[in-house]
């Protein structure tokens, strides 16, 4: 009886093992992921996860390296440019003047720009079709501001952004024909009403920027790897 009973159970024991081990069988096949599996999987998305933010990092950091390196190199150029202009303040204003006993304000800006061997037109009208435009309250320091007499009525002044006032008061260096080489403000009534556009001729030093930019990739890739 005992040997009956012992052997019953063995029987009961070996059928709800297989039970389970078909029941494991067919959830795994049912789409189930075994702990393996889902180690795997967690590991996968893992790297996949650090690859890609990486790479998001390294290209944001990129575009910000850029655009700092092209400021920086703009104002480089800007500072340079306006420290030439100052060096004609009080220069005597004189219609057609090319020199520093007597200077128009087209030939002013035209000597500036040589400074940093930029080329520009003799005249305001033809070095306002220069460079590329540039709304009143984006300008910078060594932009180009053109003024005409009325609306309807030519280019016949030109200026060069001598600096912006946090409160975006716009300075201008220019050859006055009442007061010679100055700095005026273009909240000034009398420029204010006669200011038709302006044009940004200075750009980055591309050299520079492309040699640093590979330098910063290069640091990059190695933090990356």
């Amino acid at each position: 009886m005992k040997s009956f009973i012992k052997i019953f159970l063995v029987s009961i024991t070996i059928t709800l093992s297989t039970t389970s081990c078909v029941s494991s069988y067919v959830a795994r096949n049912d789409g189930y992921l075994t702990t393996e599996a889902l180690l795997a999987h967690r590991t996968n998305y893992s790297k996949s996860s650090i690859e890609a933010e990486s790479k998001n990092f390294n290209e944001n950091s990129s575009a910000v390296f850029e655009e700092e390196t092209s400021e920086k190199s703009y104002s480089q150029e800007a500072y340079k440019l306006i420290g030439e202009a100052k060096t004609y303040l009080g220069t005597p204003y004189r219609y057609g003047g090319t020199t520093r006993s007597g200077i128009d304000c087209s030939s002013f800006v035209q000597h500036a720009f040589n400074a940093l061997n930029i080329s520009l037109p003799r005249t305001s009208i033809l070095q306002s079709n220069e460079g590329k435009i540039v709304k009143k309250d984006q300008l910078k320091k060594g932009d180009l501001i053109f003024f005409a007499q009325s609306p309807k009525s030519r280019i016949s002044h030109v200026g060069i952004v001598e600096r912006v006032e946090p409160d975006g008061e716009i300075y201008f260096i220019h050859a006055s024909s009442s007061k010679g080489v100055t700095i005026s403000s273009l909240e000034g009534e009398y420029w204010k009403k006669r200011y038709r556009t302006a044009k940004r001729i200075l750009e980055s030093n591309n050299n520079l920027d492309n040699i640093e930019t590979q330098n910063i990739h290069s640091d990059l890739a190695k933090v990356s790897s």
